[in-house]
């Protein structure tokens, strides 16, 4: 049986607007096994679903939840409450939730916990606090340390040179998941993670050719794409070839 999951980038952001409601639900339409999604706070504490800290050039820190849709109105689109996410996908599809700051990990739990089993999600972050911090308060929660060569390089030739145990002595954390930039792949580090039963998500996968090549590769887990209809194309094709 094939490991590999399909995780639709932001939804399935080649079909609709990203981090939308309308992009989560053509994922589900699509049947991807994950959304990935983002997650920020508004000046005045809503948890909403949005990739970049600025909006319109200005920081969605310092604007309300109101004033933040009243400026993605303007552009066309609508900013959603990570409850509504939530609401939507409850029992229809698995989450990956990236939290892009520090300093709300308990509401962004007590939120999801509220909503979704602990089996359904699992907390992305290039925060290694944060991620720390969600382990010691639900350890049972899985967590996934995103990776990439230009915010990660000196971390990633720790591991390139020293393997897992950077985990354990270095950065203190343990994470479930290892969540790769497919760049950072030339380093080595499916081998590392496949030798320490490490399982990997690689992102952000759009290539067909490449996203044929992962699945067909067992020691990758998940594909992080924006075109989770092409791979749920090329998995089902597979699925085929192999049956037969």
């Amino acid at each position: 049986m094939l490991s590999n999951r399909i995780i639709a980038h932001r939804g399935a952001s080649n079909c609709a607007k990203e981090n939308t409601i309308e992009a989560y639900q053509k994922a589900i339409e699509i049947g991807a096994d994950f959304i990935e999604f983002d997650v920020r706070i508004t000046k005045d504490g809503v948890l909403i679903s949005h990739h970049d800290p600025m909006i319109a050039n200005q920081a969605i820190s310092q604007l309300s939840f109101a004033e933040i849709n009243s400026i993605a109105g303007q552009q066309g689109f609508t900013v959603p409450r990570v409850e509504e996410v939530l609401r939507l996908t409850r029992n229809k599809i698995k989450l990956a939730i990236e939290l892009k700051e520090e300093g709300y990990e308990e509401k962004v739990m007590a939120l999801v916990m509220g909503y979704i089993k602990i089996d359904e999600f699992v907390i992305l972050s290039f925060n290694i606090s944060s991620l720390r911090s969600i382990k010691y308060h639900y350890p049972e929660v899985k967590t996934g340390l995103l990776l990439s060569q230009n915010n990660n390089n000196v971390l990633i030739i720790l591991l390139k040179l020293f393997g897992i145990w950077v985990f354990q002595k270095l950065i203190r954390l343990t994470p479930d998941i290892l969540a790769l930039q497919w760049e950072t792949l030339k380093f080595g580090l499916l081998k590392i993670a496949a030798r320490q039963g490490k399982p990997v998500f690689v992102w952000t996968v759009n290539d067909q050719k490449m996203i044929g090549e992962f699945l067909n590769d067992n020691r990758v887990h998940g594909i992080i794409t924006d075109k989770p209809d092409l791979a749920r194309k090329l998995l089902t094709n597979l699925e085929c070839t192999l049956r037969h």
